[in-house]
């Protein structure tokens, strides 16, 4: 079979196969502060991309309930609405969808508060005072990443606090209450979503491949 394996390998000519992968990070922990209306979790990040490409989606989701909101600073050295943990970090982005934050800030040392200055470098603030800067509810917010070299796994890793984002949610319970969250300081799970089509373009590959060998064995 190592030579059955060798003949696919050397078919498929040494190309790198695009695999499509999702990463879900849901911020489902209190690190300090007022525990957030409603079922867990509260905030919800995707980062779709594939294997040896340099762009991915991210879309931030709000599964906020009541009046509970995420908002966050006009400038760097502010208090982050929603932050990131990234390796690489993001060469550009942009915001195609959805409840755009007013203010994001692409650099490391950004301020997460007692989860950790300086362990996020990239993060979202919706910093346009009342109820029109803020994202609650079920919004959410669709960004197109740029990233400098092409990605073999996703660069949202955790940080050296062991978190990989931490969120600032406001007006808890009568509206006087904050809190600070996370993601539980774990690595989510990576879900790899094949095509069908690419599924079948491997079972083809493999049964070219074990015909050739069979033939050359009997031969």
């Amino acid at each position: 079979m190592l030579e059955a394996g060798v003949f696919l390998a050397a078919a498929w000519g040494g190309a790198a196969l695009a695999v499509p992968m999702t990463q879900t990070i849901d911020l489902d922990s209190v690190y300090t502060g007022a525990t957030p209306t409603g079922a867990l979790p509260w905030l919800s990040a995707e980062f779709s991309y594939e294997t040896g490409a340099t762009t991915g989606t991210l879309t931030l989701m709000s599964l906020l309930d009541g009046g509970d909101f995420v908002q966050g600073g006009r400038n760097a050295n502010a208090q982050s609405g929603w932050a990131f943990s990234l390796s690489p970090s993001v060469q550009s982005l942009s915001c195609t969808s959805g409840n755009c934050a007013d203010a994001v800030f692409n650099q490391a040392g950004l301020n997460a508060g007692p989860t950790g200055t300086g362990d996020y470098n990239l993060a979202f603030n919706w910093a346009v005072q009342g109820t029109g800067g803020r994202l609650d509810g079920a919004e959410q917010a669709v960004y197109d990443l740029i990233f400098a070299d092409a990605l073999g796994a996703s660069p949202f890793v955790p940080n050296a606090a062991g978190y990989i984002s931490a969120a600032h949610i406001q007006g808890i319970g009568d509206g006087d209450d904050s809190s600070f969250v996370v993601d539980g300081g774990q690595p989510p799970p990576v879900d790899v979503a094949e095509p069908a089509g690419t599924a079948l373009a491997w079972l083809a590959l493999m049964l070219v491949g074990l015909g050739a060998w069979r033939t050359r064995r009997i031969g």
